[in-house]
């Protein structure tokens, strides 16, 4: 089976909690496996989001790594001997440490955000700490209606990080999926949010990581 040669870091990164972080890198995470690409989750929120996920699920794949008390560093070191082609690292959702070494061994940054004025303001935090990476906001549970997301891209153009072109909607298939350690590409993969993911995947795949 081909493996890619080059191992990527996609980092997940967000100053305010709640606005789907987990459920984006969780999902992202196994767009890349069906792609045949080995990918490893490093679970660095002290709530554990992911491994929770991770446990409930019945498929070995992708694995999901603890830190543990551990420090990140070491965590990421020892998971890139294994010779993944993704790691995909949650972070918390604060500024602390562990948020700063995420970053600087990021190959690029994801910055999800809610179309809300609170997590607006809370994104140019996260800006910050990714400065010096290839980053890009993806706006995550929109409103199926209304200018909530038309505003929220005009209000990140100061910050001067792009954003991805498809918005993750606010869907119901996707607490479902997560009850059952799965995502929404593996619980209806036929359906509109499944469409939205793996479009926000290749956007991040092709526009961040994997680019020449």
């Amino acid at each position: 089976m081909y493996r890619y040669k080059n191992m990527k870091t996609l980092v997940m990164l967000a100053q305010k909690g709640g606005c789907g972080k987990s459920t984006l890198a969780r999902a992202l995470a196994v767009a890349a496996l069906l792609e045949e690409r080995r990918t490893v989750i490093v679970d660095a929120d002290p709530q554990e989001t992911v491994l929770k996920w991770a446990r409930r699920r019945t498929s070995p794949a992708p694995t999901v790594v603890g830190i543990d008390g551990r420090p990140l560093a070491d965590v990421l070191d020892t998971v890139a001997a294994a010779g993944p082609d993704l790691i995909i690292v949650d972070t918390p959702p604060h500024l602390r440490a562990v948020v700063s070494v995420a970053a600087e061994r990021a190959d690029a940054i994801v910055l999800p955000c809610k179309p809300t004025p609170e997590d607006l303001e809370a994104l140019a935090g996260s800006v910050a700490v990714a400065q010096g990476r290839r980053a890009a906001v993806v706006f995550n549970d929109v409103p199926p209606t209304g200018g909530a997301l038309t505003m929220a891209r005009a209000g990140i153009v100061a910050l001067g990080v792009p954003s991805c072109p498809t918005a993750i909607t606010g869907r119901v298939g996707y607490p479902y999926a997560s009850a059952e350690g799965l995502t929404v590409l593996e619980r209806e993969p036929s359906s509109k949010a499944a469409a939205e993911i793996r479009a926000v995947w290749s956007w991040v795949r092709d526009s961040l990581l994997f680019t020449s």
